[in-house]
Order: C-alpha cells, then sequence, then structure tokens
C-alpha cells in the first residue's frame, strides 16, 4: 500500500498553497501489523506540525506589514532564527521584524508580530502537559513519557522541573478567580501539614508543606504551599477562597489538628473572623489512649483500689467530650490525674502502669486545655451533616504531598522546589490548570 499525504491550506485572503507532505509505503509490514506504528506517527506529526507552522509564520508576516491606519505596507527590518519547541517536534523559525510605519511616529522602531508567541520559546500546551507529568511522576519519568509518546525534541529532566516552576509561579500570582458569583454558603477550610525531606545543604532534616481542601456546598479546591517558599502564602489562600465565590462578610470555618500556625495562616488571608475547630479524630485518638493506659491498670488482679473510681471517667470521657461538656470532661481528667498520681506514688508495684496513666491523661488534659476555645458540640454538628474531622486535609496530605514527594520517592526537596509541585499537583488534582493555560500563554 503506497500512501500519500499531502496539505492543503486556505489563508483569510483566499490564496490557497498545496503541499505534499510525505510519500511512504506499508508493502513491506501488511502482514505483520495493521495501520501505522508508533515511529511512523510520530514522524508525520512532526512533518505535519512543520508544514502548519511555515503556512502560519508566512501568513501572519504578510498580513502584519499591513499599516492598519494608513493601509500602507510597512518595510521590512531583518528576520531572526528562533527555536520554538512544541509537543510535535524542535522547529528553527525565521521569525520577521518589521519597521515602524511614518504614520505612527511614537511606536518602536523594530516589532515582531510573534513577539508574545515566542516569548516562552515553547508552546503553551507543552509547558502545560511538561508540568502536569512533572507534578505526577518524577522529572526524568515525565521527560521519558514525553519522548516515548510523541514526536517532541529531546527532553531533559531540568527543563521539565524549570517550567513546572514557571507554570507553578503563574498558578499562584496571576491565576482568575473560577467563580465570579458570592457563594451563599460559607467556606469551610481542611488544613494540615506535611514534613518533606529536605535536602542537605539547608541544614535540616524536614521541611514543612502546608496542604488543605476548601469546600462550599457544591463546590471545592485543594491548595498546597510551603511557606517558607511561598511569596504571599496569605495572598495565596485569599486568591483560593476568592475563586469559590468567598464572600469577605461571612465567617470562615477552619478545622485542624490544633497546629496553631495553621488557622492562623487562614486568619492573615482572610483578615476577618475565623472559627477554628478541633478535629475530632486527633482528640478521639488520645481519649483512645487513656482508656488503653487506665484499663491496663486495673485489669491487674492485684489492682489495690476500686476499679469504679477510674473506670467510670474513663467510660464517659468520650460521651462528655462528643456533647459538648468540655468542662465535666475536665472535672474527670483531673480526678484521674490524681487517682494515678497517688497509686504511682504508694504503690511500688503498680508504679510503670500508673506512671504510663498519668502521662497519657497529662497529654489529654494538655490538649484540651490549649484548644479550650475550639471545642464543639461534635455530636450536633455530625447530626446536622456538618464536618468535624480533617480527613480531607489528610486525603490531601496523601495526593499532594506523599504520592509526589514522600520518602519512598527517595528524593529530597528544597523548599522552592516542594512549593512548586505542591502549586502544580493540586491544581492537576483539581483540574485546573487547563484554567491557567490562558495565563501561562500570555
Amino acid at each position: 500500500m503506497d500512501i500519500r499525504i499531502i496539505v492543503e491550506t486556505s489563508a483569510e485572503t483566499g490564496e490557497r498553497r498545496t503541499e505534499e507532505l510525505c510519500n511512504f509505503s506499508l508493502t513491506d509490514q501488511c502482514h505483520r501489523e495493521l495501520g501505522l506504528n508508533l515511529e511512523q506517527g510520530k514522524s508525520i506529526l512532526a512533518q505535519l506540525q512543520g508544514s502548519i507552522l511555515r503556512h502560519q509564520m508566512e501568513e501572519i508576516s504578510a498580513a502584519s506589514r499591513t499599516c492598519p491606519y494608513c493601509g500602507r505596507s510597512r518595510p521590512v527590518h531583518d528576520y531572526r532564527t528562533r527555536v520554538f519547541d512544541t509537543l510535535f517536534g524542535r522547529f528553527r523559525l525565521k521569525v520577521l521584524r518589521r519597521r515602524k510605519c511614518s504614520c505612527r511616529l511614537g511606536e518602536s522602531d523594530k516589532l515582531s508580530p510573534f513577539a508574545q508567541v515566542l516569548r516562552h520559546r515553547a508552546t503553551p500546551e507543552l509547558r502545560r502537559l511538561q508540568a502536569e507529568l512533572g507534578a505526577r511522576h518524577s522529572f526524568r519519568d515525565a521527560a521519558r513519557i514525553l519522548e516515548t509518546f510523541l514526536p517532541c525534541a529531546k527532553q531533559h529532566n531540568t527543563t521539565v522541573r524549570n517550567r513546572l516552576g514557571k507554570v507553578a509561579k503563574d498558578i499562584a500570582d496571576t491565576e482568575p478567580p473560577v467563580c465570579d458569583t458570592l457563594s451563599a454558603n460559607p467556606p469551610t477550610v481542611f488544613i494540615d501539614g506535611a514534613h518533606i525531606r529536605c535536602r542537605p545543604e539547608y541544614q535540616k532534616r524536614h521541611l514543612d508543606v502546608v496542604v488543605g481542601k476548601i469546600e462550599t456546598r457544591d463546590m471545592c479546591r485543594r491548595f498546597g504551599l510551603a511557606p517558607q517558599a511561598a511569596t504571599s502564602p496569605a495572598s495565596q489562600l485569599r486568591r483560593d477562597l476568592d475563586a469559590l465565590g468567598w464572600d469577605a462578610r461571612r465567617p470562615v470555618t477552619v478545622i485542624s489538628d490544633g497546629e496553631v500556625a495553621l488557622p492562623n495562616l487562614i486568619r492573615r488571608a482572610t483578615n476577618g473572623k475565623v472559627r477554628h475547630i478541633l478535629d475530632w479524630w486527633h482528640i478521639s485518638m488520645r481519649v483512645q489512649h487513656v482508656e488503653n493506659a487506665i484499663k491496663g491498670l486495673v485489669q491487674r488482679k492485684d489492682f489495690p483500689g476500686t476499679t469504679a473510681l477510674l473506670m467510670t471517667p474513663v467510660e464517659t470521657l468520650r460521651w462528655n467530650l462528643w456533647h459538648g461538656k468540655i468542662q465535666i470532661a475536665a472535672t474527670h481528667l483531673q480526678w484521674l490525674i490524681v487517682d494515678c498520681a497517688r497509686l504511682a506514688k504508694y504503690d511500688l508495684a503498680f508504679r510503670d502502669k500508673a506512671q504510663m496513666a498519668l502521662a497519657r491523661c497529662h497529654e489529654l488534659y494538655s490538649y484540651l486545655t490549649n484548644n479550650i476555645g475550639s471545642l464543639v458540640n461534635y455530636g450536633w454538628r455530625y447530626r446536622q451533616g456538618l464536618p468535624i474531622s480533617t480527613s480531607r486535609a489528610e486525603g490531601c496530605v496523601d495526593d499532594i504531598g506523599n504520592a509526589r514527594m514522600g520518602k519512598r520517592r527517595r528524593m529530597r526537596w528544597s523548599p522552592r522546589g516542594a512549593h512548586n509541585v505542591a502549586v502544580t499537583r493540586a491544581a492537576v488534582l483539581d483540574g485546573r490548570l487547563s484554567v491557567s493555560n490562558a495565563t501561562v500563554a500570555v
């Protein structure tokens, strides 16, 4: 089978051009496989892309020479060679630069109609795909995937990393809001931190990456950033809130694990009232530790005291915290602390068990005291269908932090690199990277 591919283009002026793209035969492979193989398809795409680019450049160059004010032809200053990367190959283009028209004295002397298009020396689609693959895979794997399936030029992991950084900067700094109308529901921010292994030259073992999710009843949006590298974490979070139609007059609900810095980020972003709720899961786990320690103490056969004196407060502790009875729970915890301290002091046989139970009670009491203003009636919120835990944020820790920058990846990160990957990966998971494509192409 002989195949001949011809490209025919029609300009706006009505001029038609015909060019033979390629001519090849499939006779040798008719008994082995059907259709084009990968290498043949890549070759045809590269030739087609080159033909289309040449025709576009010639048409745009011819149209740009006509002055839109007086209609006269503007003189050509020179032609320069530019290298342009696309998904279907790297091409050397002959770019025209024209002089100003005599009717426009204030215009720049040397103008190119391709200045904005060729500013990044690559198409927006190639940059977006490099950023998306770099956010999903290692930079070397992203370069290998591009080379395998597309007729693009030879890719390098450094190029993928650098272009991901530029795309992340565009997303974080100039991404337009997704929603222009105010939301009728106040947003809830689920926020948590991830620990990423740091590069040795920064003289610390881990760096912190803040990840989370902003939700309303009908929309949600992930975010990720490294506070050490972000230009303005508050401004970035403010843009994420505005993108969901947040009204500055409405309070924002923040659910976190009790880390003080996390809700403070949202407070700086909103410059207004923020309602912080302590995550129920972290409370429940600490209550579980107290229950296990007390049970291990009273279940010994030679326990010297009355079992009910310790078990009764423990059995009601979770119920009181769930229903918002904070003072009763604190009183029960104080009873447990006094009884465990007495056992640890006067009974040598129970000292280890009693000290362990005492430490667990102190830990829970300190945790509740430090977050006393963030405790709510969790049972009522649960019955109303309102969130009470940071499970969404924990999912973002896995999706944004651990999946790309976790320990299993065996990579170390700088704050800037971790920030760029977190911003881009959040946009990829939300499907927002294509939205930022317009911004990248400016």
